[in-house]
């Protein structure tokens, strides 16, 4: 069901969001007065690959896991979001298919802004789209700094790089407890999830983490990082 969103909820998450952090508040008000509300219940697909991308997805609140599947039907985990983040920009700027499918874990609340919105704004208020392409060109950089980990560093590097960069993101002092399995790592670092397991249980057993389940308690990552690195010697 659609309805008006609270606009100083979605403010809240463009003004804290990568896509649009930096853009003044003048700007934001624009975007938040084209967005619309929508609730999902649990196994509910907000969008779905190969379909054309028509909207910008914003999480109020809930979690919605990001996956794709290989031409056999296997699927695997991109990534999952939480409150504040933002998701469907990619397909939506540029009309193009959605290339993986975001379907909400728990009962989630989002906001909306479709593309003819979006695209009518950019035409009107240019320093948005000047942003986005900012952003955009710093997406491809990290997205070629991870192809050079897969070909180059070792799982046990991956890994570590894989939970520093986890552990920025929720932005909490050590220990951390990360929501994600070992499948789903797995999946992100493109290897076995018997390599990731291996891996994590020498860890644990260095007392450098604690495996639970479905999630990871980062305890000392800087000992994690310089066994990675001494594990490839």
């Amino acid at each position: 069901m659609n309805k008006t969103a609270n606009h100083n909820t979605v403010l809240e998450i463009l003004r804290a969001g990568s896509w649009f952090r930096g853009l003044n508040d003048d700007l934001l008000r624009e975007l938040a007065g084209i967005s619309v509300s929508r609730t999902y219940q649990r196994g509910e697909v907000l969008f779905a690959r190969s379909e054309p991308g028509s909207h910008i997805y914003g999480l109020v609140s809930g979690s919605v896991r990001i996956t794709t599947e290989s031409e056999d039907g296997r699927e695997f985990a991109l990534n999952t979001i939480g409150p504040g983040e933002v998701s469907g920009e990619i397909a939506a700027l540029d009309g193009g298919v959605r290339t993986a499918t975001g379907t909400a874990t728990v009962a989630s609340q989002v906001f909306v802004i479709s593309r003819e919105h979006l695209m009518s704004l950019m035409l009107r208020r240019p320093e948005i789209a000047i942003h986005m392409i900012d952003v955009l060109c710093e997406r491809v950089r990290k997205v070629s700094r991870t192809v050079e980990e897969t070909a180059f560093l070792s799982v046990p590097e991956r890994l570590a790089s894989h939970l520093s960069v986890m552990v920025a993101s929720v932005d909490t002092p050590l220990p951390c407890r990360l929501k994600i399995s070992q499948r789903e790592l797995a999946s992100f670092l493109n290897t076995t999830r018997q390599s990731v397991n291996i891996t994590l249980k020498r860890w644990q057993n260095m007392g450098l983490l604690e495996i639970g389940r479905g999630s990871v308690e980062v305890i000392d990552l800087d000992q994690i990082s310089a066994d990675a690195r001494v594990d490839r010697q």
